[in-house]
């Protein structure tokens, strides 16, 4: 006990003297060594010591950069025999600056997450105080963003060994700034294109997070980007900083030297989900996702739906010219489906897809037809997504009603007389418009009474509007029995189909027994 309170006694004195000294340096030169004490402080294994140093050395470092005491006027070259003391002491500076930056620099792979932040938000803060007053002398019309100091930070967070997620996060405030995204996307390309630096799935990991938190600003055409950390250029600087289309251009360079890298499955899924939100609104060029899309649909499983979705929008949005789109959904429209763990995704998609009412009628007869035959073999769950899906789809498209009613009735249930070609990958040669939803007649002798009693509703007209059935794609099998089972049942259920008189049989019932004859 009593070397546990010395222990933290002596660590409370520690921290109150860094504190003390951080104020002497400021207040009188001749306390300048103190910057070498709390610079060798910040190497303890005590965090409480190291974040008040961080602290420390941010204020410090704010007010010199404010001042320009670090700011050289001449050459600072120990062989310059014009060197001032004054030009000696800002070098001197100067260098412990650089110190600190390095420091911080490897607090950043901190294990302690609060260590890694401030050390972060100072070098930010860094970022900022020399973006407003630069350590060499530059003309009013040219950029001072510390485009070397905010390299090593970005290369830290963008670390081949350790999951940065969880900083890259709190790093976005920074992002809103114009010359701050900029540089983080030139920075992206750069190490991207380096050879250099190995692609480990960490490292494409780190870049996603980052690329993921770029936007590009809607401005008017002639306006330029003018929030920037760093010091504001004066209108008569253009620069591709300062230019939306510029932007946009090192944002899509950006992006598709990303997706070149082999990515992991789980990364797959995160830029597949986010593309049409958060990426082909900010290219230059949508379409140029054309070829990453279709090799993404090559891939198989909920990959090739993902990519579908981006393709759609493609074609919906971009006018990409894509005839095999509707072919390739309905390839994917196999039994597996109702049992993948994406099956809320795939039919909430599908549904999209197919929500035009300008598509033909033979490929929506084709899309119920092949839905209505894996509805026969589909769990309860799944048989209910797909018959309301199937009614969503004749309620858009009134021409396909005739696959409900049929003249012929002989023909309705006659599985031999069946024209529909399931094998028939190509819906227009399926011959789904000669055939006839019999499978959900079929379905109305469903043991599980919601689906048979959803598979009725054919024998009534239909409604003029679809109806959501959001609710029950979530729907699983094990709701459905919970359901079940939490029903209130009637007393007196029968167990017999004649009640019984008495205990005993009858001579009648008891020769039912006898073998003999």
């Amino acid at each position: 006990m009593g070397k546990k309170f010395q222990k933290s006694f002596s660590s409370k004195s520690n921290i109150e003297a860094i504190k003390q000294s951080g104020k002497e340096f400021l207040s009188d030169r001749k306390h300048s060594n103190h910057l070498v004490d709390i610079l060798t402080k910040l190497e303890s294994e005590e965090t409480d010591v190291q974040l008040v140093c961080v602290r420390v050395l941010h204020k410090i470092f704010n007010q010199l950069l404010a001042s320009q005491q670090m700011c050289l006027q001449q050459a600072d070259t120990d062989k310059d025999k014009d060197v001032t003391s004054e030009g000696k002491y800002s070098k001197w500076l100067k260098e412990r600056y650089a110190d600190a930056i390095q420091q911080l620099l490897g607090l950043i792979s901190s294990e302690q997450s609060n260590l890694q932040e401030l050390s972060l938000c100072t070098l930010m803060k860094f970022v900022a105080s020399e973006g407003q007053n630069p350590l060499t002398h530059t003309q009013a019309t040219h950029l001072t963003f510390p485009v070397v100091l905010f390299e090593m930070i970005l290369g830290k967070l963008l670390s081949q060994q350790q999951n940065m997620s969880s900083l890259i996060g709190r790093f976005q405030e920074y992002v809103e700034y114009d010359d701050v995204r900029y540089f983080v996307l030139k920075t992206l390309r750069k190490q991207l294109k380096d050879s250099s630096i190995k692609k480990t799935d960490i490292f494409l990991g780190n870049v996603f997070c980052m690329l993921e938190l770029m936007k590009v600003p809607e401005v008017k055409e002639d306006q330029l980007l003018d929030n920037f950390i760093s010091l504001k250029p004066g209108p008569e600087c253009v620069t591709k900083v300062t230019t939306r289309k510029e932007q946009q251009k090192i944002f899509t360079s950006a992006w598709l030297e990303f997706l070149q890298n082999k990515l992991t499955m789980s990364l797959y899924k995160k830029v597949l989900i986010i593309l049409h939100e958060k990426v082909m609104p900010y290219m230059t060029t949508p379409v140029l996702l054309a070829d990453f899309l279709t090799q993404s649909y090559n891939i198989g499983g909920a990959i090739s739906l993902l990519a579908l979705n981006g393709l759609f929008i493609l074609v919906n949005k971009y006018n990409l010219d894509y005839p095999e789109f509707y072919s390739k959904l309905y390839s994917m429209f196999e039994p597996g489906v109702v049992h993948a763990k994406y099956r809320a995704r795939f039919f909430h998609l599908a549904d999209i897809f197919l929500t035009s009412t300008h598509l033909p009628a033979y490929l929506i007869a084709a899309f119920a037809k092949r839905l209505s035959r894996i509805a026969l073999t589909a769990p309860p769950c799944g048989s209910s997504i797909i018959l309301q899906f199937i009614y969503n789809l004749l309620i858009r498209h009134p021409n396909c009603r005739v696959l409900l009613h049929r003249d012929n009735q002989q023909e309705e249930f006659d599985l031999t007389t069946d024209p529909y070609n399931i094998n028939e990958q190509d819906p227009a040669k399926s011959r789904a418009m000669d055939s006839s939803l019999w499978e959900i007649k079929t379905l109305q002798q469903h043991y599980n009474h919601n689906v048979a009693n959803q598979a009725k509703r054919c024998d009534y007209p239909l409604a003029h509007t679809e109806s959501d059935f959001g609710e029950i794609l979530e729907t699983t099998i094990l709701q459905l029995i919970e359901k079940e089972t939490s029903k209130k049942i009637k007393e007196g259920i029968p167990t017999n189909f004649e009640e019984p008189k008495s205990l005993v049989m009858d001579i009648a019932s008891g020769q039912l027994w006898d073998f003999s004859s």
